[in-house]
């Protein structure tokens, strides 16, 4: 690894580890109630470090979004060589839910956060555009190859697709004894495959 690549991975890392700590602050007293004092305090970083990372504290709780939409593009790429895309959305998806998989209580407190600010729900929801458009190209690909009956648009395919990853999300939140999210959402595009895959595709399948 180079040193620029080793700088970048530092800096990631040092900007999730603030993320996490000042989640974790959050749940315990409330967002209102933390400071950024606070936050760089727990960090053990300078005030300055923390806004070279976050221009304001609200910004925080966006990185939990901007943090997939980073992790889909580049899940997109790695996993590019896989011919079918069910296969592929299938491995994009265990990556991006195998992320949130590890503190299903602080994940829905960051939730909660999100939903109380009418800002904070209107950059959200820009995000959720942008995961769409994201995923559009590979149900175009799809539909293209056989893979996908061409009796739906990719367009429509990819709004489909990420209200069913957010319905995985929330359902997993609300009971995580459910199981993995990423099996969950795995069991979910199977059905759906089932009524939107090509004739020939199922029966080669």
């Amino acid at each position: 690894m180079s040193k620029e690549s080793l700088r970048e991975s530092r800096k990631r890392e040092l900007k999730e580890e603030i993320y996490l700590q000042a989640l974790r602050l959050f749940k315990e007293r409330g967002f209102e109630n933390v400071t950024v004092d606070e936050i760089t305090s727990a960090c053990g970083v300078a005030k300055g470090t923390f806004y070279n990372y976050f221009p304001r504290k609200e910004a925080i709780l966006l990185h939990l979004g901007q943090g997939q939409i980073v992790l889909l593009r580049e899940s997109i790429r790695r996993h590019a060589g896989v011919k079918e895309i069910k296969a592929r959305l299938q491995l994009i998806f265990k990556d991006l839910l195998t992320r949130i998989d590890t503190d299903p209580e602080l994940m829905k407190a960051t939730i909660l956060e999100i939903l109380r600010s009418s800002l904070l729900v209107a950059e959200e929801i820009q995000l959720i555009s942008e995961f769409e458009g994201l995923l559009i190209p590979l149900f175009a690909e799809a539909i293209a190859a056989g893979q996908v009956s061409p009796r739906f648009s990719a367009p429509q395919l990819a709004s489909f697709l990420v209200g069913v990853y957010y319905y995985t999300l929330f359902s997993w939140l609300a009971n995580p004894a459910r199981g993995e999210p990423a099996a969950l959402l795995a069991a979910h595009l199977e059905i759906i495959w089932d009524g939107i895959a090509a004739e020939g595709s199922k029966n080669r399948g």
